[in-house]
């Protein structure tokens, strides 16, 4: 089941975390915008929704059948939809550290790191480092999707209220560790636990928004006319807050994320469109590539510089922004959409062939 307005807040988000890290490196450090100085945090809106739409499509099928069968499809699903794209993209970086594309070579391709990377467990907290640099975040997410019986089945219970405070309990932790970089829940180092911990509390979060969803108190509270402004007039605040309170941005989230499930005519509109629901399609493709497509354009933009030609960094930036777009685009037609047809079809040839030796 896919909620357009779901899949453009993703966008949002993906493009957020892009807008963040443009300034990061030091060639486009002008052209930081305030606006998006916290946009870290999107990050942790991805692990809400991860929690809330994985629920959403799987609950039933691996909760309402428990069994290895289920979890195994379940699992299976999940791989096919991040691990295609995430090992194209690790190969990228490391043949892009080998070979110096982008002048910034600072992770060791030891087999450490590249075993923990091609399985997709290097964010875990034992020290590996990730290759390509945001794919902290998806390794963590696979943790999460193989605790997912057991964060359902307590969000699914009485003890639901305990789960919810332990989430923001082990955000306050992140956010009181001093890890932060730019911002105290800006964790994401690779020799702590946690960068994973941050992960599973917003994962918890976002199941737990799933199990009150429907509620009638829920929907009186969130799905009224001014619902959707009033969320995010309200995170808008926090984030503006002295102080940095990004624990208070985050425990907001998980109703912005109803705001959009419930898909009203305001949501629609600011979600729904051609342009977010796009932009949500290629979100995973713009979280993984952006920093490499930024560093190589930021090294063109550097040896022209060199060359005499200045004046032109706006250039730079618009056509980074648009290559940005075309490779994503490219990305998720050929890799994601088809790199999930071959997992399933893989899986689905698999069966056969144990299905024609079982009737042999």
């Amino acid at each position: 089941m896919r909620i357009s307005s779901l899949t453009g807040l993703r966008g949002v988000a993906a493009v957020s975390v892009l807008l963040y890290h443009i300034p990061h490196n030091p060639a486009f450090s002008g052209f930081a915008i305030p606006l998006f100085s916290r946009s870290y945090l999107a990050v942790d809106l991805f692990f809400i929704l991860s929690g809330f739409v994985i629920s959403l499509g799987y609950h039933e099928r691996v909760m309402g059948r428990p069994g290895w069968a289920s979890y195994a499809d379940f699992l299976v699903n999940r791989m096919a939809r991040v691990w295609p794209l995430h090992l194209v993209v690790t190969l990228v970086f490391m043949a892009r550290h080998l070979l110096n594309i982008s002048g910034n070579q600072a992770i060791d391709l030891n087999a450490a790191n590249v075993v923990s990377n091609l399985l997709m467990v290097q964010s875990w907290g034992w020290g590996t480092e990730p290759i390509a640099g945001n794919s902290w975040s998806v390794s963590t997410e696979v943790a999460a999707y193989l605790l997912y019986p057991l964060i359902a089945l307590f969000a699914f219970s009485r003890w639901a209220w305990v789960q919810g405070i332990a989430a923001v309990a082990l955000l306050a932790l992140v956010a009181a560790s001093g890890r932060g970089s730019s911002g105290p829940l800006d964790v994401n180092d690779s020799d702590t636990v946690l960068t994973l911990l941050r992960c599973l509390a917003g994962f918890s979060m976002g199941v737990l928004a799933y199990r009150v969803a429907d509620r009638r108190w829920c929907r009186a509270l969130i799905d009224r006319p001014g619902g959707f402004a009033a969320v995010c007039a309200v995170m808008a605040l926090a984030l503006w807050l002295p102080g940095k309170i990004d624990l208070l941005v985050v425990c907001l989230m998980p109703a912005l994320v109803l705001s959009c499930y419930y898909n009203g005519p305001v949501v629609r509109a600011v979600m729904s469109n051609p342009v977010s629901f796009h932009l949500g399609l290629i979100s995973y493709s713009i979280y993984l590539w952006h920093p490499l497509v930024r560093d190589v354009m930021a090294r063109v933009m550097t040896m022209a510089h060199r060359h005499g030609i200045t004046g032109m960094d706006g250039l730079f930036i618009a056509a980074m922004l648009v290559a940005t777009w075309l490779l994503c685009w490219a990305s998720y037609a050929l890799v994601e959409v088809r790199g999930h047809r071959l997992v399933k079809w893989l899986q689905q040839g698999g069966r056969q062939r144990d299905g024609r030796q079982a009737t042999a």
